[in-house]
C-alpha cells in the first residue's frame, strides 16, 4: 500500500508543474533559449503576469535558468536546465498519448456536450 503522506508530499512538488502553460513553455525552451517577450509573443493568450508567474515556478524548481537582469535594462533569457530537459520525454509520453486517443476523446467530448 503506498504511503498517503509520499503522495500528498508529491502531488505538492507536482502542482506548480501541471499549469496550463507549463508544457508550452517546456516545448519552446526546448527548442532554444528565448527571450521573455519572444515567449510571450509565441504563448498567444497568456498575459505577462501568469507567464511571469510560470516561469518563476520553473526557476524555483532548477526547470530552467535564467541570464540577465531586466531591472538593469538588460534583455533577460530563458533556457532549459539539465533538470528541465530530463522531464521532455513526459511530454513526448503525453503527446504520443494524446496521438492515439484523440479520436476517442474527441468523440467521448462530442457526446458530453449533447
Amino acid at each position: 500500500m503506498q504511503n498517503k503522506a509520499d503522495d500528498l508530499r508529491l502531488r505538492e512538488l507536482a502542482v506548480p508543474l501541471l499549469g496550463k502553460w507549463v508544457p508550452f513553455i517546456l516545448i519552446l525552451l526546448a527548442e532554444k533559449t528565448r527571450h521573455f517577450a519572444e515567449l510571450e509573443r509565441e504563448m498567444k493568450g497568456v498575459s505577462r503576469k501568469v507567464l511571469n508567474e510560470n516561469l518563476n515556478n520553473l526557476l524555483a524548481y532548477g526547470i530552467i535558468s535564467k541570464e540577465g537582469e531586466s531591472s538593469t535594462g538588460f534583455p533577460v533569457y530563458y533556457s532549459l536546465t539539465d533538470l528541465g530537459k530530463s522531464s521532455l520525454f513526459i511530454l513526448e509520453n503525453v503527446k504520443t498519448w494524446l496521438k492515439e486517443h484523440e479520436d476517442e476523446i474527441t468523440s467521448n467530448q462530442n457526446q458530453f456536450k449533447n
